[in-house]
């Protein structure tokens, strides 16, 4: 039975709360234990792991200051007037999730196992168009 768009947009952003409080988990346990080589020694997970918390963390400012500033103004209505700045702070979070997520599924697990680049540009280019064919035919469907 098919999913809808919202029930798998639950499930990865589920997913990737999960291997993110995986990763903090082990983090936050060799760090209190005092363990002499920790996993954040360790250059590609390192990097990996502190790009990924930068981002979320000025995604989360980002969306504060969208949010702080949605609620202080009162827009003014016009005929035909959309709010584009809510839509763009939407875009951009939405944005930065997706981002994140692909870090998490595709950059670290090929960075970890050795994958080359070219591979997973490959692997990504024909992820990408599968998914714009498959918006594509559901924009066709009507649904």
């Amino acid at each position: 039975m098919p999913a809808s768009f919202r029930e798998t947009f639950v499930i990865f952003a589920l997913i990737g709360v999960f291997v993110f409080a995986s990763i903090s988990f082990i983090v936050k346990t060799q760090t209190d234990n005092s363990v002499t080589r920790t996993i954040l020694e360790d250059g590609i997970i390192n990097r990996t792991y502190v790009d990924l918390e930068s981002n979320l963390n000025s995604t989360r400012e980002q969306v504060q200051t969208q949010k702080d500033s949605f609620e202080s103004e009162n827009p003014e209505r016009g005929f035909g007037s959309l709010i584009i700045f809510s839509i763009v702070g939407v875009g951009k979070t939405f944005a930065g999730m997706t981002l994140g997520v692909y870090n998490i599924f595709i950059v670290l697990p090929s960075e970890v196992l050795g994958i080359p680049r070219i591979v997973v540009g490959v692997f990504t280019a024909i992820l990408v168009v599968s998914l714009i064919l498959l918006v594509w035919r559901v924009y066709r469907s009507g649904a």
